[in-house]
């Protein structure tokens, strides 16, 4: 791209009119795939205010990654010299080669400079260039894509081992120290609970290798399922950087799995993000169910929550307290507090019911507790643990047979289980004064589990 006084664009309506021919081509970015390690190649789809339909596709051959588009948002817009229009799956596609084409990136935000993001050395911008530019983002600005969107499954909805098209919101994304990327995404709704079909294995808290300190925590919806969105090969972590928490962002092909009791997705060959104006997801972002009790000063003052209904098998002895979910519970402002919820119990340790005494002779007993938005571990001492079981403690079978009932099985080595909802009063307090939220633990209250 040097100087083009012949320089002329091809509007996307007419490219089918240029079969086999070399074009330029300007457009706004409306969704984007990922390079393929094999062949160093990727696509994308523009439109143009002529243009409204699901978008032309041009594919990027390149020697190497590095050399491919490296797009910052679905939404910029690119200008594309010298494209060569051709049939690909039956496709009219404009394929972009390195040895005889090249491209220039802008932001697609309206009111930004004309100064492109990537481009090649000899690239200058011309007059009408800025024209075109200026155009395009103010039509951006009430353009509305055609996406299908009654093709899009909300995580309510997912199933495992299917591959699925989302329409979320990003909430966060972090790295592990094996360099594995999690995106965290949301779309206000709650995945169904998953069976357990594993027997001695310690379950995780969550699907990334450590939960998320609480300042990173307090950022994410205490409503709603946040679904962890694995990114491992090298050739998909190009996507990281097009993405920002707060961005509303639709997903084509993602596998959806579960792993250990716990849902996560991963990116495919096919799998692809899709333009969104932020404005359009605003009314699919609500919780399913909300519940507005009026709160007792004792307990926390949270005033929406989503929580199933729980079985019966379990009873409280603060049923005027209203439920929070256990990410309200661990994005609380405070270190020490009451609280009431729904969770499973999906495990808990020892396992063996002539063990749940410590060397005193007290109580002892750790579960892990899930709901739709968060696993925590919780634990059973002493009184409590007596009051919860309500049974004597020589009678091992009346005990093994409530814990089974608990946990939703026979036995206690049972797979697959699907636990009972429960209900079930928690209370916060940390063990070293110096590091309060650090020691943060949790402990089970004025609970108990009903005769059956």
């Amino acid at each position: 791209m040097g100087i083009r006084d012949d320089y002329k664009f091809l509007r996307v309506q007419d490219v089918f009119k240029a079969l086999h021919l070399h074009v330029n081509l300007i457009g706004v970015i409306i969704e984007l795939g990922f390079p393929t390690g094999s062949d160093c190649s990727c696509t994308l789809k523009i439109v143009d205010p002529w243009h409204l339909g699901s978008g032309l596709p041009v594919k990027f051959v390149a020697r190497t990654n590095r050399t491919l588009p490296r797009v910052e948002s679905i939404g910029d817009i690119i200008l594309l010299s010298r494209v060569k229009i051709v049939l690909i799956n039956r496709k009219i596609t404009a394929l972009c080669n390195e040895m005889s084409s090249s491209f220039a990136l802008f932001n697609g935000k309206h009111g930004e400079d004309f100064i492109p993001y990537q481009s090649p050395p000899k690239f200058q911008m011309r007059e009408q260039d800025k024209n075109l530019l200026s155009n395009l983002r103010g039509w951006m600005i009430t353009y509305k894509f055609e996406d299908g969107s009654c093709c899009f499954t909300s995580l309510k909805d997912i199933k495992e081992g299917e591959y699925s098209n989302l329409s979320c919101q990003i909430v966060h994304i972090s790295k592990d120290d094996k360099d594995r990327w999690y995106i965290f995404v949301w779309d206000g709704t709650e995945m169904p609970p998953c069976n357990i079909s594993v027997k001695s294995e310690r379950l995780p808290l969550c699907v990334e290798p450590q939960m998320l300190p609480t300042h990173v925590l307090r950022k994410f919806p205490t409503f709603g399922s946040v679904l962890r969105i694995k990114v491992e090969r090298v050739n998909e972590k190009q996507a990281i950087h097009c993405l920002q928490p707060g961005q509303h962002v639709k997903f084509l092909n993602l596998f959806v799995q579960v792993n250990l009791g716990l849902w996560n997705a991963t990116f495919t060959p096919s799998t692809k993000m899709q333009y969104t104006m932020s404005g359009e997801m605003q009314e699919a972002f609500r919780p399913q169910r909300m519940c507005g009790e009026k709160l007792s000063p004792r307990w926390t003052p949270i005033a929406r929550c989503t929580s199933p209904s729980h079985s019966g098998i379990t009873g409280v002895a603060h049923e005027d307290a209203p439920f929070v979910t256990l990410m309200d519970i661990l994005t609380y402002h405070n270190v020490t507090a009451k609280f009431r919820c729904v969770v499973r119990f999906i495990q808990v340790y020892p396992r063996d019911a002539r063990k749940l005494r410590d060397s005193n002779g007290n109580f002892k007993l750790q579960a892990i507790l899930e709901d739709a938005t968060a696993r925590i571990y919780a634990s059973l001492y002493g009184d409590e643990g007596e009051k919860f079981f309500g049974c004597d403690e020589s009678d091992e079978e009346a005990l093994v047979k409530k814990l089974n009932r608990l946990l939703g099985g026979e036995e206690l080595e049972q797979v697959p289980r699907n636990p009972p909802w429960v209900q079930c009063c928690l209370f916060s307090f940390y063990k070293h004064k110096i590091d309060q939220w650090g020691s943060r633990r949790f402990r089970i209250f004025d609970t108990w589990i009903n005769a059956s």
